[in-house]
């Protein structure tokens, strides 16, 4: 043996020893009987129990936006199996771990982030439970053991949130609401704990077709992000038939990325291919369709690839937020997409473009039911209307109201009476308890139209019909004070009726008489404002849409902060007390009014 062998030799001899004595030393927890009079090492369920009782200190978690739930759900976990580790066999992982770890990798692929379930940390721990070294082999019982506490947060948190979302259900709408996590939940996933996780994660997302396309379709673009994603289009003049050159070419490249074109032997001429592709482009981006490539295009051409990722991540969490069925028969408004539908067992049979309220009045999102029709309403103008609009109006020109149709009601009582104008004090427009609404009759001025479509709510918004009828021609169309103008309101509300015995004369001979009707519908009609700024059809073609609201920055400031509690799904639109009493009066006066007519 050479000189150089002696030190490798007892070198490896004192390694074989550390191992040893270090095996020793971490199994004998679970192996070795203690000496009489020695301290009982402590138990796996014990040491569980101790991590569950002290709600998750020390174990640094990545993400405790209301830890208290999930905790509380962790407790009952472990509760009802005696503190019995999950995730752990004797002094080894079971399979399921690495099961648990794949599914919260492909948690991505729903839109959410992977790191907020500590993956890096478990990935860690889990590497580390299998290392055979001496301090490995020390610390294996207590890496085990946090392993098995931290794994079941993450499974419950990523469950919760591919079920429900991130955003608490409070700062939601009341009708989206439901349990998270429920109790028939909770027991899926203890029955799931000797399967595959990703098969429960996948029971729980939503199983609306459009989540589904959109998820598909944030897959692709993941892939081609992972490819390099697009080079932006140069800037120059507009590419339209017959133009030439290396903007074409990247213009082709760009459309090619997405597969939205597919390349000729010839990519430098724009040709009549790349006209149609590029027109069908803009209609999914809500840009009046051309096939020319202007300035307009080109900027959402050149969105980055992240960005459009990010959007669809934030849509696909809009969608957890939404009952697990929206109606086999509804309506859905698209209020970025100023566009309305309505759909029967997921087919839409009727679309319509709307006009949607200003950014500074805007339409709130939430869900409802239409339950009656308005025939030749009247129109009571919104609080923020009469102080912003009307006040000032009549400071101007003194029978501002008259000329215009419109009257003041007191809703002092429960009497619709008319006050004069002038007695009215406007400096307290803007105060809660201002005792009056502007009412304007109808008639061809009246911004109501001929027909509205009532889903009471708290916001007071409802869809309707429109004199402006230009207004629906434009591609920006966010004109209103938040209430839906329908492009073919009657037509709607004939399509609604459809199931109802009505008058022989239809809606149309009834809105000629120009009399106010109320039509009640034979079933409510579940109709949802939602917020898409992204979507794929049912062709699995992508749409996107600019935020005019901002709902998705907000979104995004939020998750990334981890400040949902205090997301405000619709500020600036909500209603004072005293103005929803006031509505309760109002109604209540025009039901008197409309008894003494009859009697008459």
């Amino acid at each position: 043996m050479g000189c150089g062998a002696v030190p490798r030799f007892r070198e490896a001899v004192a390694l074989a020893l550390g191992v040893g004595v270090a095996a020793w030393i971490s199994g004998c927890s679970l192996s070795r009987r203690p000496e009489p009079g020695e301290p009982r090492p402590p138990r796996v369920q014990d040491e569980i129990k101790a991590i569950v009782a002290a709600r998750g200190d020390g174990l640094a978690l990545s993400d405790t936006t209301a830890i208290a739930k999930t905790w509380s759900q962790l407790t009952e976990f472990y509760a009802d199996r005696r503190y019995r580790p999950i995730w752990i066999h004797g002094r080894r992982l079971r399979h399921q771990a690495d099961q648990l770890l794949d599914a919260l990798q492909h948690t991505e692929e729903a839109g959410l982030d992977p790191r907020d379930y500590d993956l890096e940390r478990l990935t860690r721990l889990s590497l580390q439970s299998r290392r055979n070294n001496p301090p490995a082999l020390l610390l294996r019982h207590r890496t085990l053991v946090r392993f098995d506490v931290l794994a079941t947060y993450a499974y419950l948190r990523a469950a919760g949130h591919l079920r429900d979302g991130r955003v608490p259900h409070r700062v939601l709408d009341a009708d989206w609401g439901r349990d998270s996590l429920s109790a028939g939940d909770l027991e899926a996933l203890r029955r799931s704990l000797g399967r595959d996780p990703s098969e429960l994660f996948a029971d729980l997302e939503p199983k609306h077709d459009g989540y589904r396309r959109l998820r598909e379709a944030l897959v692709r673009y993941r892939g081609i992000d992972a490819q390099g994603g697009w080079d932006p289009i140069p800037p120059g003049l507009p590419l339209s038939i017959g133009s030439r050159g290396p903007r074409v070419a990247a213009l082709v490249r760009r459309l090619a990325s997405t597969g939205e074109f597919r390349p000729g032997p010839v990519d430098t001429v724009f040709d009549r291919r790349l006209e149609l592709a590029v027109g069908d482009l803009q209609t999914r981006l809500g840009i009046p369709r051309s096939g020319v490539l202007g300035e307009a295009t080109r900027a959402a051409l050149n969105v980055p690839i992240g960005a459009r990722i990010r959007q669809m991540e934030l849509n696909l969490e809009r969608w957890r937020w939404l009952p697990d069925s929206l109606g086999g028969r509804h309506v859905e408004i698209n209020i970025p997409a100023y566009r309305l539908e309505l759909v029967r067992d997921g087919r839409v049979t009727r679309a319509m473009r709307v006009v949607v309220g200003r950014r500074r009045s805007p339409t709130p999102v939430f869900s409802d039911r239409i339950t009656y029709l308005e025939l030749n309403p009247p129109w009571r103008l919104p609080p923020s209307v009469v102080q912003k609009e009307i006040a000032p109006a009549l400071k101007r020109k003194r029978d501002f109201l008259e000329v215009n149709h419109m009257r003041v009601i007191s809703i002092a009582d429960a009497k619709p009476d008319t006050v004069d104008p002038g007695k009215v004090p406007w400096k307290d427009v803007a105060s809660d308890s201002f005792p009056y609404l502007v009412v304007q009759d109808a008639g061809p001025d009246n911004p109501l139209g001929r027909i509205k479509l009532m889903c009471p709510n708290e916001y007071d918004v409802y869809l309707h019909d429109s004199p402006l009828r230009s207004r629906f021609s434009v591609a920006v169309r966010d004109y209103s004070h938040g209430c839906v103008r329908v492009e073919h309101a009657i037509e709607l509300a004939d399509s609604l009726l459809e199931a109802a015995p009505g008058d022989s004369a239809g809606l149309d001979s009834l809105v000629a008489t120009g009399a106010w009707k109320r039509v009640r519908l034979p079933r409510a009609v579940p109709v949802h404002f939602l917020y898409w700024t992204a979507w794929a059809d049912s062709a699995g073609l992508l749409h996107f849409r600019d935020d005019i609201y901002g709902l998705d920055q907000r979104l995004d400031e939020a998750l990334r902060a981890r400040a949902t509690s205090g997301l405000a799904l619709n500020p600036g639109v909500e209603l004072s007390p005293f103005w929803v009493a006031a509505q309760v009066r109002w109604e209540a006066a025009a039901r008197l009014t409309r008894a003494r007519a009859s009697k008459h």
